[in-house]
């Protein structure tokens, strides 16, 4: 996703809803598995910006885009300022093709996750979605989440040993 370019303005779109995100959960009982619908949304969004030329990247460049534009807007109707300041850009790495299979198995899986969830969790895994795929478009975000492609080669890495049966503890 080394091409799309960040506004402050996409970016205080995203950190709003993050700062959304947050808000709820510090006012309800702050366990921390009614942070999992975020946070798993948020991993999501980040691995696909790691699949250029893919449609899971392709709806990456397409939200960030999308975060560019809202906040544009806003901050012009709010403020009467036109922007747009472009954030320093972020590369979160890459992956390899099992990093890929496991980011596409993580994707159906997150799928299946959403449809069952209600109505506020969906909210949030999709706030999540959108966050992540457009904060870590941004150097600061997406150096703090250089662990995401670790944790998807990682697991491609297990799977294809785990398949071939030389997966050993």
């Amino acid at each position: 996703m080394s091409n799309v370019v960040v506004t402050i303005a996409g970016g205080s779109v995203a950190t709003t809803v993050v700062v959304l995100s947050v808000k709820t959960w510090w006012k309800g009982n702050r366990e921390l598995k009614s942070l999992v619908p975020y946070a798993g949304g948020l991993v999501t969004g980040s691995s696909w910006t790691l699949c250029a030329g893919g449609v899971l990247g392709a709806i990456a460049v397409q939200g960030a885009e999308m975060s560019n534009k809202v906040g544009e807007k806003a901050i012009n109707l709010a403020t009467g300022k036109q922007g747009p300041t472009a954030l320093n850009q972020g590369d979160l790495g890459t992956l390899t093709y099992g990093g890929a299979c496991v980011v596409l198995i993580g994707t159906i899986v997150g799928f299946i996750a959403l449809k069952a969830a209600g109505k506020a969790d969906k909210k949030r895994m999709l706030g999540g979605v959108l966050a992540g795929i457009t904060l870590c478009a941004t150097a600061g975000f997406s150096s703090a989440m250089q662990w995401v492609p670790d944790l998807y080669n990682t697991g491609g890495t297990w799977l294809t040993d785990a398949l071939n049966g030389t997966w050993s503890l």
